[in-house]
């Protein structure tokens, strides 16, 4: 069935297209003339994938702009078996419609263990997100700054350590 209808996100002209693949587990073409076009479809995509809505909520939206990310996107699609193609999205529209809502707000699963709440503060800097660890207590071994600057340091953590690395570095410079 072919036809015409708008995203029900951002309003954008879609063309229904019945060319589906019944084994995409991902970015499937519609068979009814309603739902998302392929932007906000990745968008919501993103959104409701752990880790890649973390690390949005961290970043923001502007890091799909680079190349390698489209890159290893596309390569998500070819895994996912997707109807869309990699050349069929617009990262600069996706970027720009961001902050448009979606009617489903996102839900814990066992795929993604983050809510909306969760997303949100993030977002916020209200909660920490990927990569946070707690503070630990202070080391003699570091400085007060929480760096190791001599190789004596190192030593002391693992003995021999510091001079084997010491003479690796002393290698890889003459």
């Amino acid at each position: 069935m072919k036809g015409h209808t708008n995203c029900e996100r951002c309003g954008v002209h879609c063309r229904i297209d019945d060319s589906r693949n019944p084994d995409a587990k991902m970015l499937r073409h519609s068979k009814e003339p309603k739902g998302l076009c392929v932007n906000c479809v990745v968008h919501d995509w993103l959104r409701n994938t752990y880790p890649p809505n973390v690390l949005l909520a961290q970043s923001g939206p502007k890091i799909l702009l680079y190349q390698h990310i489209q890159e290893q996107f596309a390569e998500i699609m070819k895994v996912g078996l997707a109807d869309a193609k990699p050349d069929e999205i617009d990262w600069d529209r996706i970027v720009e419609n961001w902050d448009l809502p979606f009617k489903k707000k996102i839900k814990s699963s066992a795929m993604n263990p983050c809510s909306q709440r969760e997303i949100d503060e993030i977002a916020k800097g209200t909660r920490p997100g990927l990569g946070y660890t707690a503070p630990t207590k202070s080391n003699p071994v570091l400085n007060n700054n929480g760096l190791i600057t001599r190789f004596e340091q190192i030593n002391e953590v693992i003995p021999g350590l510091g001079n084997q690395l010491k003479r690796c570095l002393h290698r890889e410079t003459q």
